[in-house]
């Protein structure tokens, strides 16, 4: 917990590494995960870096790797028996594999598997096709062999011969008679096919415009649904046949079907020749079949292959990318024919990169050791890294406070307090014992379905932000149960669990208490449910358990600074900050705390005058307008006129302490330490020490990044900072009252549901279990939908609010920092291991 609640101590490092070693020890750097390199080749261009040209082979080689990973889901890795997997011995290979030979085998595996997709498609389309074409034959022989149906078409003059003037012949009749004899009577020919039946208006208004109503269109729907192989959706298709006369109409027509997506088949005239086409094309249906077989089971049989070796090939890419692209980050140093590396590494791992650099050197064969040289007096300029060493636990919790900032090096980290107080103060807005117990039950499966679902979160956005906050959903539905039980309500319905302390007056509804001493020992009593004082006794205790609890945090966050200022050493701060909060913090919030706590413990049905108490917000506004004057009824303890002057004598005077001191002594201290830079600028100009030596490079670079001291500018910020803690602390206070709104306003609609729809669908008597039934079943979803995720993700998003806003910005900086992300190949062997399962 120690290094979580401050970042774990940074140490910089300069590494120069031999050109022959460079690949290896990068490699082994990887596997440790433990060094966040430094850029050194900033001013470059991604074009300009050393090397490019292997970061971009690697990007196509990366591209076949999607499209392998594209047509993977095919197969189940159950499916695959265990023989087939490869062995360690066989990934071992795999992974010390010349590149260029494993480039050979995607390239092989790439085209192999590209030519099996064209041939599958090519198979399924022509199976769609021979389809098709059975069913539109099987149309047209039913247009042709109705016997009821006639043949009108109505020729332009010039194409009217004395023999035939209108044409008026029986379908069937038609086809008996010898088509070339037809074709020589009428020059009558025709165009069949299919197209989706929502096209067949606009294709019949087309050909209608084209032809100028020279052509005879019928239509037949095709009962059995086709599947397009393209969309892979299952459309309903209509057989057309187009009688027409002339070339020239006949490319017109073929034209306009063609565009408008309808397939186009040659059918026989002669009905026996229809027949024997069909039993054809059947055979011909079913051999396709058959083939279409064999060569899904070779498909099969080389995704199978590409499974079991996808993962150390994905592993084996990665990792060459990666290393490819840190070594873009280093510096070449042309006289020391070696590569220069900066980095950030723990003070504690200094040890283990030292032994990884060996492991390095030896491993690649380099007559040249790495070196590594310790940075003592790193510039300021460079800024160490943040890290906090998380569990899975506590990475929640930490995600939530990096989204607001990353913290500064060394800073207290608020996750610590976070893990208890968010899930406490959401227990707070959204405290029902039975919701509560549900959301738990949800957070218990998540955690137990976590494993699948962290597959499935590298994909899917809303699975990981489930996967992610799988633990604080658990958290935040245990403080529910909690709260929950302290305000005595399940799904709105008061349980006692104890006895409660309060007895009917002579059978009347007028409560009384059993006894003086009698307190329940947990929680509310359940005798307020029901009562008329109910909401107004609910209301005046959240409330002021909303205050007790936001000063509170408010004050954490206040002590926290203090924190801050003595690890920095920031002694102005601590005399005049944080000193001044908390005395203005304590003078009037906390005086407002003790006051709530007072009324509570004190007995007022003794006090004459006072049995009803006293109303605090009457007081708190009498202390200031009337500081020595407030009556006698108005008194709660004694001395207290002469206690509040003083109180607001401290809340008055702590203004100008945080404004006016701090600035005119950093002025002070400006000008002092000008004079003394004059004469230390001097002695570095007439020293002779090397130029290249780093102690003095590091110093002529911080004093280049030293600004000059404007005392204006202090002032202004300073003058801005107390306004804003002055009026902040009124607001923030104010702010917290949400954690009453929002518990109030869950139980009353908790109240609203059972009442209104369970209990009066459970009193209709005539309807009986039926209105029991439907009204559990509105009551249930009602409740999931509106109060166990609508009210969960509103007491969330307010929880958030007031740890960002009331309870960070009272200690925590996090004004530009960047987390430490060492280069690590532990996610790409993760990503890897998921592959595999």
């Amino acid at each position: 917990m120690g290094e979580l609640f401050r970042s774990v101590p940074m140490t910089m490092i300069r590494l120069l590494i031999p050109n022959e070693a460079v690949h290896e020890t990068v490699h082994e750097i990887g596997n440790l995960g433990k060094i966040n390199f430094k850029d050194l080749n900033s001013t470059l261009s991604a074009f300009q870096r050393p090397f490019t040209a292997e970061v971009r082979r690697l990007d196509e080689i990366e591209k076949k790797l999607n499209f392998f990973r594209a047509h993977l889901d095919e197969i189940k890795v159950k499916d695959i028996p265990k023989d087939r997997w490869l062995t360690k011995e066989q990934e071992k290979e795999i992974l010390l594999e010349d590149l260029e030979a494993l480039e050979g085998v995607f390239e092989d595996t790439e085209n192999d598997l590209k030519e099996l997709l064209k041939n599958e498609e090519e198979l399924k389309v022509q199976q769609l096709g021979l389809f098709e074409q059975i069913l539109l034959i099987e149309k047209v022989n039913d247009f042709l062999l109705n016997n009821d149906e006639t043949l009108e078409i109505d020729f332009p003059k010039e194409h009217k011969t004395k023999e035939v003037d209108l044409i008026s012949v029986p379908l069937l009749e038609m086809d008996k008679s010898s088509s070339d004899e037809m074709k020589t009577k009428t020059g009558l020919q025709y165009v069949s096919g299919t197209i989706p039946r929502e096209r067949v208006p606009i294709l019949e208004r087309i050909l209608w415009r084209t032809t100028r109503g020279n052509m005879f269109l019928r239509t037949a729907e095709i009962e059995t649904k086709i599947k397009e192989f393209h969309t892979n959706k299952f459309v309903t298709k209509t057989a057309f046949l187009i009688f027409y006369q002339g070339e020239t109409i006949g490319d017109k027509i073929r034209r306009v079907c063609t565009s408008m997506g309808s397939n186009l088949y040659n059918i026989p005239e002669n009905q026996n020749e229809r027949n024997r086409t069909i039993e054809n094309l059947r055979n011909q249906l079913q051999d396709l079949k058959d083939v279409i077989v064999k060569s899904k089971n070779h498909k099969v049989e080389s995704l199978i292959l590409l499974r079991v070796n996808f993962p150390i090939w994905y592993e084996r890419i990665h990792k060459e990318k990666a290393i490819y692209s840190t070594m873009n980050l280093f510096r070449y140093d042309q006289a020391k024919k070696c590569l220069i590396a900066e980095a950030w590494i723990p003070e504690d791992t200094v040890a283990d990169v030292r032994h990884c650099l060996a492991k390095s050197t030896e491993a690649s064969g380099a007559m040249i050791p790495t070196i590594l040289d310790i940075i003592e007096n790193p510039p300021k300029s460079s800024v160490p890294p943040t890290h906090f060493p998380v569990t899975e636990f506590q990475k929640g919790f930490q995600a939530i406070i990096d989204s607001y900032g990353i913290a500064n090096y060394r800073e207290v980290n608020p996750t610590p307090f976070t893990i208890i107080t968010f899930p406490f103060l959401f227990g707070v807005m959204f405290g029902d014992f039975g919701h509560g117990i549900l959301l738990t039950i949800f957070a218990i499966w998540v955690l137990m379905n976590s494993k699948k679902l962290g597959i499935k979160a590298q994909t899917d956005e809303i699975i990981k932000i489930l996967y992610d906050g799988r633990y604080i959903i658990f958290m935040m539905g245990l403080f529910s149960v909690y709260c929950g039980f302290i305000y005595n309500e399940i799904f709105a319905v008061s349980m006692n669990w104890f006895g409660t302390c309060w007895e009917p007056r002579n059978n009347s509804t007028v409560l009384d208490l059993k006894t003086k001493t009698c307190t329940y020992p947990v929680g509310v009593d359940p005798s307020w449910a029901g009562t008329t004082t109910e909401l107004l006794y609910a209301d005046s205790l959240k409330m002021k358990l909303s205050v007790l609890l936001g000063i509170s945090q408010m004050l954490l966050g206040c002590v926290l600074s203090l924190l801050n200022h003595i690890h920095f050493k920031k002694w102005l701060n601590i005399w005049f900050e944080f000193i001044p909060q908390m005395l203005l913090l304590l003078s009037f919030f906390g005086y407002m705390c003790f006051l709530i706590i007072y009324k509570w413990v004190t007995n007022w049905s003794h006090r004459e005058g006072q049995t009803g108490g006293i109303h605090l917000i009457t007081t708190l506004i009498n202390m200031f307008l009337k500081p020595m004057g407030m009556k006698s009824d108005q008194i709660m303890f004694k001395n207290q006129n002469a206690i509040q002057l003083v109180l607001i004598l401290i809340f008055v005077l702590t203004i100008p302490l945080m404004l006016i001191p701090k600035p005119l002594i950093l002025r002070h201290r400006a000008k002092k330490r000008k004079k003394e830079m004059g004469f230390q600028r001097l002695n570095e100009v007439s020293s002779s020490e090397d130029d290249n030596d780093d102690k003095n490079k590091n110093k002529r670079q911080d004093h280049d990044h030293e600004e000059e001291f404007q005392f204006s500018e202090v002032m202004i910020h300073q003058l801005i900072h107390t306004i804003e803690f002055v009026l902040g602390s009124i607001s923030n206070t104010a702010s917290y009252l949400r954690l009453w709104a929002l518990s109030l306003a869950h139980s009353q609609l908790s109240k609203v549901f059972w009442e209104m729809i369970f209990l009066t669908t459970a009193k209709m008597e005539k309807i009986g279990f039926i209105s029991i039934f439907i009204g559990f079943c509105v009551w249930a979803v009602l409740s999931v939908i509106v109060l166990l995720v609508m009210e969960c993700l509103s007491a969330f998003l307010h929880a958030l609010r007031l740890h960002w806003v009331e309870f960070n910005s009272k200690f925590y900086v996090a004004d530009g920092s960047i987390k430490f992300e060492p280069f690590s190949f532990k996610e790409i062997k993760q990503e890897a291991k998921n592959y595999r399962s």
